[in-house]
Parts: structure tokens; C-alpha cells; sequence
């Protein structure tokens, strides 16, 4: 019984002293809904100075169904994980977003992204999306948990 004692005390001193880190920006991953795989193979996302009515682009970014992204379609919802190795190149705070389909002409603008700055203890730990604007709709987004990555995490819908 002693030796248990000892043990979770040990183990919590150790817990105790492991060091809080600033966690890391989560990204928006687009979720397209009554699409077909032909209207979306291939899309264009560019990334703006944030907060300045889309007038200075930093980076543009075309993204494939062949090419640095995972596309996941379950019944009429295709979620697109872009899969570059640029975390620059991902939807997230920091910029705001225009996402162009050429085979539909459409653009969707995904702006004011508003997220918390948090610290935690883990190994990888992200900080939450609070809020962003889709063509100009406040999205209050829900964090979504698969078992697997590439249909985990935040989500802008986007209907056909």
C-alpha cells in the first residue's frame, strides 16, 4: 500500500511539472453538399490580408482531388482536408479565405475568423474556433470528432 502511495504521488508530481505550451491554430476544413465529384476535383483557395475587404492577396492555392488533399463523401456531403505540408495553405485564423470553384463560377468569401489563444499540456493542442463569416453569415461552427482526422475538426458548408 505504501509503494501504491508513493507511486501516484510520483506521478503526480511529474503531471504537475509537465510545462503548459501556446497550442496552435486550427483550421476550417470546406464541406461541400450537393456537389458533384466533377464540380469540385478542383478548386482555388486565396489567402488575404485579414480584415482588409479582401485587397491584398498573400497566397493562392489550388487544391485537387489528385493532389495534397483527402476528399471523404458520405451520402451528398464531400469534405475536402487539405493535405499540404504548408499549414499556410489550410483555412484557418490569420487571413481571410476566398474559395473559387471554377466549375460552378462561384466564390465563397470565409472571413473574420475569430479564435481563442490557449495554452495546454498535451502533445499537440489546438486553439478553438469561436466564429467566422461565410459570404457575409456569422457561422458559430461546431467542432466535429470523427475517428478520423481528415473529417474531424471545423467545417464551412457549403451548398450547392
Amino acid at each position: 500500500m505504501k509503494r501504491l502511495n508513493i507511486l501516484i504521488y510520483l506521478l503526480a508530481f511529474v503531471s504537475s511539472c509537465t510545462p503548459t505550451r501556446s497550442c496552435v491554430d486550427n483550421n476550417i476544413n470546406p464541406a461541400f453538399i450537393g456537389f458533384l465529384p466533377s464540380d469540385i476535383d478542383s478548386f482555388i483557395l486565396r489567402a488575404y490580408k485579414p480584415n482588409d475587404s479582401f485587397q491584398h492577396l498573400v497566397d493562392t492555392i489550388l487544391v485537387t482531388d489528385k493532389f495534397a488533399s483527402i476528399y471523404t463523401t458520405t451520402n451528398d456531403t464531400t469534405v475536402v482536408y487539405i493535405n499540404d505540408s504548408n499549414p499556410n495553405h489550410w483555412i484557418k485564423p490569420g487571413f481571410d479565405w476566398r474559395l473559387y470553384i471554377p466549375a460552378k463560377n462561384r466564390t465563397v468569401q470565409i472571413s473574420k475568423i475569430n479564435s481563442t489563444q490557449v495554452d495546454g499540456k498535451d502533445r499537440e493542442c489546438y486553439n478553438p474556433i469561436n466564429s467566422f463569416e461565410a459570404d457575409g453569415q456569422i457561422i458559430t461552427p461546431k467542432l466535429i470528432q470523427t475517428n478520423q482526422f481528415f473529417t474531424s475538426g471545423y467545417m464551412v458548408y457549403i451548398h450547392k
